[in-house]
């Protein structure tokens, strides 16, 4: 088996439990319009997919025009501004793979759809004692997964070679984007999974079922 010498991370949904504060916030936007509380599952289950995705949930915009989907998701991150760091936790066994990284120093670091705007305060408050190595956001390369633009800069800044580098996620466009910077690709499974979605149709290299899972790949290297 060959080394890996960077595990490349995305955060909402395979480092950080961020959907009960999406949750929060969504629940916010419905009772300004009246509307009854949301499901869990549903939410839960679009956090990986965007803002936009939660506020189309949110107000039945399935359908309506993008500029409308667009304002409403623009409150919705307003609001989500005031509330992120309300009941977001470190998903169970991450604490243990980071550790584990930074003990056999191993590079790893962060690259997110999440805009820098709310995902450094978090990383900050939540992964700070990690020490995080790198956290790449939409606006530091002008592209969001699944173009392979943040994973590429993430190679760059670490120095890594793409095939000896993995990168780990809970959604499939998370998977298309390490394959388009020709890394290695792994699938948090217990992540935020969308509904009527399946894991193992994704093609990932690896299946991680729960995150300490991650850490006998580690230990390979």
């Amino acid at each position: 088996m060959k080394t890996i010498e960077l595990f490349a991370f995305d955060l909402d949904g395979t480092l950080l439990d961020t959907a009960p504060d999406f949750l929060y916030a969504v629940n916010i936007l419905r009772e300004r319009y009246q509307i009854d509380e949301a499901d869990y599952d549903q939410v839960r289950s679009r956090v990986s997919q965007g803002a936009a995705s939660l506020a189309s949930y949110a107000l039945d915009l399935e359908g309506e025009s993008a500029q409308k989907i667009e304002s409403h998701r623009q409150e919705l991150l307003d609001i989500y501004e005031d509330c992120c760091l309300k009941h977001t936790e470190i998903f169970d066994g991450i604490e243990e793979v980071l550790a584990k990284l930074n003990n056999k120093k191993i590079k790893w670091g962060i690259v997110t759809n999440k805009p820098r705007r709310f995902a450094e305060g978090i990383v900050e408050n939540k992964l700070g004692k990690f020490k995080v190595p790198f956290l790449v956001c939409p606006d530091d390369v002008g592209a969001r997964k699944p173009e392979p633009e943040g994973l590429i800069h993430a190679l760059e800044i670490s120095h890594s070679i793409p095939k000896n580098s993995i990168y780990i996620g809970d959604h499939k466009i998370d998977i298309t984007a390490g394959e388009r910077a020709n890394m290695l690709t792994g699938a948090a499974a217990y992540g935020y999974i969308p509904l009527n979605d399946n894991v193992a149709t994704w093609d990932s290299g690896y299946i991680f079922k729960e995150a300490r899972e991650i850490i006998s790949l580690i230990d390979d290297n």
